[in-house]
């Protein structure tokens, strides 16, 4: 698959954990993201409860850019960024909500775009791996860094060391982290990651680097060998007598491959007398 592995990438755990901040304003109530959308990627969800009497809320992007969008839902915004062709660096934009008919701000909610377009690092599946670095100046705030990418199973795909890295209030340092993708036995062809590294602080969210990856799959639809010739009759282990025959299961131009996945059996046998 060529195609981009974005979906279901806002959970309700994630909210939870990371993202969710609120702010009340005469009896409004936002849940707030501070976080990024993938250029092209899942929309993010933002819940705006109100009261009946609340006033209606008016939204607008700051600067304002054909690059992020939002659409209103029952429950609140959704925010995307629309598929460009365009290498750009990230931008950031602020959504601000007004009540209608006046200039009074009731909520500012704070995105990032991440950008899949400039050229991608290629490695292999059984390659890697992937490195950050961090480092982290002294603040009063538990700060706390990890890696990410827009697929809902990232643990599938990939392999982290360390899986999170937690620097306490007025403590500083520096460290590396790496993303490995894992070797499997699917053929799926050449995907694309957009690996972020994110620093979380205050429950809010920012994002220190991202790297756009390609990993070739190794593994192929291969082809069955000719079945070879049987061999002589044996007895097992429990006193039968088989013949057995062999087939090898190759990718095309180049032998023998252990990543090469053919269906059907490899081994056949038959009864003899011996």
């Amino acid at each position: 698959m060529t195609s981009l592995r974005f979906s279901t990438f806002i959970k309700v755990a994630f909210c939870v954990v990371f993202l969710v901040s609120i702010k009340r304003v005469a009896g409004l109530t936002v849940h707030r993201l501070f976080d990024y959308v993938e250029e092209g990627g899942s929309d993010v969800k933002v819940t705006v409860i109100k009261n009946k009497t609340d006033p209606k809320i008016v939204w607008s992007f700051y600067p304002a850019s054909k690059y992020i969008k939002f659409r209103n839902t029952q429950t609140g915004l959704e925010v995307y960024a629309p598929e460009n062709n365009r290498s750009d660096e990230r931008k950031r934009y602020q959504l601000i909500g007004f009540v209608a008919g006046t200039d009074k701000i009731v909520a500012k909610l704070r995105f990032t775009i991440v950008d899949n377009d400039r050229k991608a690092k290629r490695i292999l599946e059984i390659g890697g791996p992937i490195k950050f670095n961090v480092n982290h100046k002294k603040t009063p705030y538990r700060t706390e860094y990890m890696i990410s990418d827009f697929t809902a199973g990232i643990f599938n795909d990939w392999e982290f060391s360390p899986l999170k890295i937690t620097f306490l209030a007025n403590q500083s340092g520096s460290a590396i982290m790496y993303a490995r993708p894992k070797d499997d036995d699917i053929v799926e062809g050449t995907e694309r990651f957009v690996l972020s590294l994110k620093k979380i602080s205050r429950k809010l969210v920012s994002h220190v680097q991202s790297k756009v990856v390609d990993i070739i799959d190794n593994d192929v639809v291969g082809e069955w060998s000719e079945w070879l010739t049987f061999s002589k009759c044996q007895r097992g282990i429990f006193g039968d007598c088989y013949m057995s025959m062999l087939r090898q299961c190759t990718s095309a131009g180049s032998g023998l491959s252990v990543n090469a996945h053919c269906h059907g059996q490899s081994l056949k046998r038959s009864r003899c007398a011996c």
